[in-house]
């Protein structure tokens, strides 16, 4: 094998290694993405739901993984969202609608940019291994004529 071979080789090697990193690191950004979005619209649903209920109204609640509660509005008019690092504000319910949308929606643009990324990855992975194959055949034809 001839030093520019060996040293092709390498590198193709190397490449093929940060492509699977990378791959590995951005799909599971996406899978964070996707538990985001599911636990943002799960929250829209219930205060969708919760439109147009009156004060002392009865409903069955979705608190997650498929269980529901009976609940008793209190006000629905008006909400407490968390807005990060442990910090609650209080909102009319049309306001916390609006935040949870404009939340769903950049979320949602962030994971068509990150699944266009991951496609880009995939298809690079695929180019390197078929070039590190196609010269790992030369180099072994080329041992094995010498």
């Amino acid at each position: 094998m001839s030093e520019e071979q060996q040293q092709l080789l390498q590198r193709i090697y190397t490449e093929q290694q940060i492509t699977e990193s990378n791959i590995s690191v951005l799909q599971q950004r996406i899978e964070i993405i996707q538990a985001y979005l599911t636990n943002y619209q799960s929250g829209l649903m219930v205060l969708k739901e919760i439109e147009g209920k009156n004060e002392g109204e009865e409903m069955l609640m979705n608190v997650g993984g498929n269980i529901f509660v009976e609940a008793k509005l209190v006000n629905p008019s008006k909400v407490t969202r968390g807005i990060g690092s442990g910090v609650r504000i209080e909102q009319s319910l049309e306001e916390a609608k609006k935040a949870v949308e404009s939340s769903i929606e950049g979320l949602d643009k962030q994971y068509q940019v990150m699944t266009e990324e991951y496609q880009k990855l995939i298809a690079r992975a695929s180019v390197l291994n078929s070039q590190f194959q196609q010269l790992a055949a030369q180099v072994q034809n080329t041992a094995s004529h010498e």
